[in-house]
């Protein structure tokens, strides 16, 4: 546990880069926002600023931070908010303690009734989805206070554009480690397009020796966000989207195919709602349901096709990059309960082996308005890893919503 929380330690310090001054029209977003990215914001008065109350206190010196960092590893790792506490956020620290206790109640709860049931057929869906939620409110509960602690420049989120862009693609490799299947490496195409609250995603997992391969059709339609183009016009940056998915992955050595079908709830929280120190932190949330279908072609036999059910269940911790980057650069660490992909389910021993899904850490890093990395890492039964460029269209990110056409 103490490991843990001094890695997320560690992970927070990376992304609170103090952010850097440059002349007019040199700004890294300056590209891809106005010419004055938080002219929205700055014309609110201060009275109707989400933070404006908050931000008149006085920040912690760096040696208070340093106790605060501290106390949210010991004890903070049991009681979560006590970094906050120290630093003088006594507020944002009650709502931590309060998430964690709300994530320890559904961890214990759903894990109590897999255990009492023998995981039935019958509850293992939302008794299983709920524990893996509430072990996300739990561990990102105690995320948030570690960041909220070392972060000292959370102002300068806000002034980030945050909306979709109109199209981003994905050009990339990645390689499977996967004692079970004799596949190593693939090549990851995946296309985002993105039309007011529709998006449509297209992707594909290759093996160039055939071996493999992993085709997904992906849409949504966002309830809660932005659409590609706007300003938002105060701090928080939340989103609430419909997932419908289509996947269909074939294995032509082993002489079968998996089609599914699926439907899921996605969301992301902006944890600037806490308490100001939090500005530039988020968590992700998604709930989802799928059935499949494994059809078998096996020469001289005649197999019947197998069906199944897919519970989807994700959660993660995350944060925007400052400083001397451009807007979608963010850091996402996650647990990812399905295990119908390459990572797949955990392997651990004991009666919790195939239960546990996979861990993952994905870094998006964008270098120009329109160009970018792609880093990431999922650990399950199989280990992956890879990297891929990124190419967005940045330009409908330039106009503010309720911007005045000028001459």
């Amino acid at each position: 546990m103490r490991a843990g929380a001094a890695w997320l330690l560690v992970f927070a310090v990376s992304l609170t880069q103090s952010p850097r001054v440059h002349a007019a029209g040199a700004t890294p977003n300056a590209a891809v926002a106005p010419a004055k990215p938080n002219a929205a914001v700055d014309a609110t008065p201060a009275a109707a600023k989400p933070n404006a109350a908050v931000d008149a206190t006085p920040a912690p010196s760096p040696a208070r931070r340093a106790l605060g960092a501290g106390a949210a590893v010991v004890p903070g790792a049991l009681v979560h908010g006590a970094g906050h506490f120290v630093i003088g956020e006594s507020d944002t620290a009650v709502r931590l303690l309060i998430a964690e206790g709300i994530g320890l109640g559904m961890l214990l709860g759903g894990g109590s009734v897999l255990f009492l049931t023998g995981a039935s057929r019958y509850v293992v869906g939302p008794a299983a989805g709920i524990a893996a939620l509430g072990a996300g409110l739990f561990g990102t509960s105690l995320a948030a206070d570690v960041y909220g602690t070392v972060s000292t420049d959370g102002g300068a989120a806000d002034l980030v554009p945050r909306a979709p862009p109109k199209l981003e693609s994905e050009l990339g490799y990645r390689y499977v480690s996967d004692s079970l299947f004799p596949y190593r490496h693939f090549m990851v195409e995946r296309l985002t397009l993105t039309l007011g609250a529709v998006r449509v995603t297209p992707s594909a997992w290759l093996d160039p020796s055939g071996k493999n391969a992993r085709y997904r059709l992906e849409g949504g339609y966002r309830l809660i966000g932005l659409d590609p183009g706007e300003r938002r016009q105060h701090a928080f940056d939340d989103r609430l989207e419909v997932e419908v998915g289509l996947v269909h992955h074939r294995y032509p050595t082993q002489g079968f195919t998996r089609s599914s079908a699926e439907i899921a709830l996605a969301s992301r929280y902006d944890l600037a709602h806490l308490g100001p120190s939090l500005r530039g932190a988020f968590v992700e949330f998604a709930a989802g349901y799928g059935r499949a279908r494994i059809d078998y072609d096996l020469r001289g036999l005649d197999v019947p096709a197998d069906t199944d059910d897919v519970l989807l269940a994700r959660f993660g911790f995350g944060a925007v990059f400052r400083g001397n980057t451009y807007p979608g650069s963010q850091a996402l660490l996650y647990y990812d309960h399905r295990h119908d992909d390459f990572a797949a389910g955990l392997l651990v021993t004991g009666l919790g082996s195939g239960v546990v899904g996979h861990f993952g850490t994905e870094w998006r890093w964008f270098f120009t308005p329109s160009f970018g990395l792609l880093a990431e890492a999922e650990l399950g039964s199989a280990l992956v890893t890879g990297i891929s460029v990124l190419y967005r269209h940045a330009e409908g990110t330039r106009v503010l919503r309720n911007e005045e056409p000028k001459p």
